[in-house]
């Protein structure tokens, strides 16, 4: 090797690391619109089946909705049913707050005294009382913090204009999906962009499949709570039923979270209502990891449970609760990239020997066939 063909390599590796690491700086950089990118697609994807419905959809005169018009019409659909949701549950939900807020001291102080009478019968457990005891004080200091107010309401005011710009980019991809997808085909060879386009809709189809299975297991743990905790008499039913069902979103966490508040609840009712609430949340608690999950995750999306957990796992050691809930579409669309690369580099599959011919199987005459060997005569 020449000096120069040394110098021209060594340039060539410098140049290729600063650029990797240009690109990961950039992205760490662009995180946040990345993710509302991410997040705006899957909805997109979601909700591109009702809008192709909605578009074959016959108005009177024979006329049918445009894209723009079929989009615009399903937003407003969505919004009603968010206000209809709002004025059946949330609006209850926000009464039994309320009136749970104004309860929470004689609710502190019944468990108080739950937890110093066991703590007296076995005193090698951790001193709660004292911990519930101290809660007011710790509360009373949050008022001292006023800057903290302000951080609260910018952070607020951050999230809802991330959901609008959700809403808006989600609105765009709907509207200009196929160009999008032509502009992405194109950058590709044009021996290649078949398999490309495949591809991409294989990977929609997991993202709208994720979102469906999401909004699915949120109402099949909500509703069977708010039930059975009408069933138990318990107070604020559809508070803690909507906690179940958002918790349902939050991955690993969120399910227990919810669970521990309707037993919270439960410690100040009677001893019946107590245990009746536990062995409910138990059973729940097991159902939805164990069967609801895995068969809905499975048959929608098609990934196995140790590759959702796994999933999950990074997710939320990379990005938090967000990216634990965001895992499962990104390892679902890595999965059919992965298989697609392994598909070309294996393109034949393996399949069993072909059949032996009939010469092949038809017996041999006598006069080649081994001769046996006769026992010898004792």
């Amino acid at each position: 090797m020449t000096q120069r063909e040394l110098i021209g390599r060594t340039i060539t590796v410098l140049a290729l690391v600063i650029l990797a690491w240009l690109l990961v700086w950039l992205v760490r950089e662009v995180t946040e619109v990345l993710i509302l990118l991410l997040v705006s697609g899957i909805l997109a994807c979601g909700l591109a089946p009702l809008v192709r419905l909605l578009q074959r959809w016959r108005i009177p005169g024979g006329m049918r909705f445009s894209r723009g018009v079929a989009i615009f019409a399903l937003y407003l659909a969505l919004f009603c049913v968010f206000l209809l949701i709002l004025s059946i549950i949330l609006i209850p939900a926000v009464n039994e707050t309320g009136r749970f807020v104004q309860q929470l001291p004689q609710l502190l102080t019944r468990i108080r005294g739950i937890l110093a009478e066991l703590h007296g019968r076995q005193p090698w457990l951790p001193d709660l009382a004292g911990t519930l005891d101290r809660l007011p004080t710790m509360v009373s200091n949050l008022s001292r913090f006023g800057p903290e107010a302000a951080n609260v309401a910018f952070r607020f005011l951050g999230g809802l204009t991330a959901v609008i710009t959700v809403l808006v980019f989600t609105f765009y991809m709907l509207l200009e999906g196929a160009d999008i997808k032509r502009g992405m085909i194109a950058l590709f060879p044009p021996a290649e962009r078949p398999r490309v386009g495949m591809l991409l809709d294989r990977i929609g189809t997991k993202f709208g499949g994720w979102l469906r299975a999401q909004l699915l297991l949120s109402l099949s743990v909500a509703v069977p709570v708010t039930a059975g905790l009408f069933l138990f008499r318990m107070p604020y039913p559809f508070l803690l039923g909507i906690i179940a069902g958002i918790g349902e979103l939050i991955p690993m966490v969120g399910p227990t979270l919810g669970a521990s508040v309707a037993i919270l609840v439960a410690l100040s009712q009677q001893t019946w209502q107590l245990v009746g609430v536990i062995v409910f949340y138990v059973v729940v608690l097991n159902i939805e990891p164990h069967i609801l999950v895995p068969r809905i995750m499975s048959q929608v999306i098609g990934m196995s449970p140790i590759l959702t957990l796994a999933a999950l796992l990074t997710g939320i050691k990379l990005l938090g609760i967000l990216g634990g809930l965001l895992a499962v579409p990104v390892a679902a669309a890595l999965q059919v990239v992965v298989a697609e690369i392994v598909h070309e580099m294996l393109p034949y599959s393996v399949s069993p020997p072909p059949p032996l011919p009939e010469s092949a199987r038809a017996p041999a005459p006598e006069s080649q066939r081994p001769a046996r060997r006769r026992p010898n005569a004792r």
